[in-house]
């Protein structure tokens, strides 16, 4: 009996100091990453009184629409529609980025050249959706708000397939999206130049110098189950100044909610757990992801492969690729209805 106790004991001690430790350490200040916990003041925390890329408030011709989320915030998207649409595309924009950073001509082209209406969404916390920047209540909020907008789309076109993709970490999103608890069905999916995340290994050796990402908030937030350090700056992508004061809102921190709520943790388990056909493009010359490994890496999704395509563009960068994605996308969302 007294052994048992002094076993119980120890354990006891053993779990009380382990507690302490993780505090102690999820509490550290983060002077080691080299940016702050949280985002400055001066950064909006409401999309909606930003400036479109002309410099002027929304109008209608920047196609900006709203759609409440669950949790009441206001989200943006910019929709281009045909008159009787033979299909939706929602498609998002990748990291600090927003729907009006260069992703309108896809909008456009897709609308007008191939009958299919788009939606291309501000992710909460950028561009014009409301919500502090860069950040999120929690991770399953943010794939909530991915249902928001799906729902939006099947209310305004009932019957009409829909197909939901992404650019860089937007891909990124709707994998995590897929694995999430209940995702809202869909008719295929559409990656280009995706992020399948670092423990993917597709990236290429130094990332471009992208993004720099504070581990120890991660590690911090892991340890307390997603207790601490949720809100606390997780990454800084390192756009210019003059990126970041031109008039197209991009934003430089994520925290390590919408972080991870961008990056799949586990990237061969969910890529494989696809459960629709899909196309993915990704440019020969791409500076952020390896073209052969991203390609490679597709291939785990064997449920769907012989009804999916993967195509790495010659000529083609990590941004550049946008100019030529509907061109991509368009004849690839036909062919799959017609199937």
């Amino acid at each position: 009996m007294r052994l048992i106790k002094r076993l119980l004991l120890i354990m006891l001690a053993i779990i009380v100091i382990a507690s302490l430790a993780i505090i102690t350490y999820a509490a550290t200040p983060l002077s080691s990453c080299s940016f702050p916990e949280k985002v400055v003041s001066d950064v909006s925390t409401s999309g909606l009184g930003q400036s479109n890329s002309s410099g002027g408030k929304p109008s209608a011709a920047d196609h900006v629409q709203y759609a409440n989320a669950n949790d009441h915030t206001r989200l943006a998207y910019r929709a281009y529609a045909p008159t009787s649409p033979k299909a939706v595309v929602i498609f998002y924009h990748g990291s600090g980025a927003n729907s009006g950073a260069g992703y309108q001509p896809i909008g456009e082209e897709l609308s007008q050249r191939f009958g299919i209406a788009t939606y291309l969404p501000d992710i909460r916390g950028h561009g014009l959706s409301e919500g502090p920047r860069g950040d999120a209540p929690n991770v399953q909020q943010v794939y909530d708000d991915v249902t928001s907008i799906i729902d939006t789309a099947h209310h305004q076109f009932p019957s009409v397939p829909v197909f939901l993709g992404g650019h860089s970490a937007g891909a990124g999103l709707v994998i995590n999206y897929i694995n999430s608890p209940h995702p809202e069905a869909v008719n295929g999916y559409l990656f280009v130049s995706p992020d399948f995340g670092p423990k993917s290994d597709t990236m290429q050796e130094g990332n471009g110098n992208f993004a720099t990402v504070c581990v120890k908030s991660f590690i911090a937030n892991a340890l307390t189950g997603g207790l601490l350090k949720g809100h606390a700056i997780g990454v800084r992508y390192n756009y210019s100044e003059e990126q970041l004061k031109s008039s197209i809102g991009l934003i430089q921190y994520n925290t390590v909610n919408m972080a991870l709520a961008l990056n799949p943790s586990h990237p061969p388990q969910e890529v494989a757990r696809i459960d629709k056909p899909f196309g993915l493009w990704i440019g020969a010359e791409d500076e952020i992801m390896d073209p052969q490994k991203v390609a490679a890496f597709a291939g785990l999704a064997t449920r769907v492969s012989q009804q999916s395509s993967t195509e790495i563009m010659p000529g083609e960068k990590h941004l550049t690729i946008l100019n030529d994605a509907a061109k991509l996308m368009g004849p690839w969302v036909l062919q799959a209805l017609a199937h």
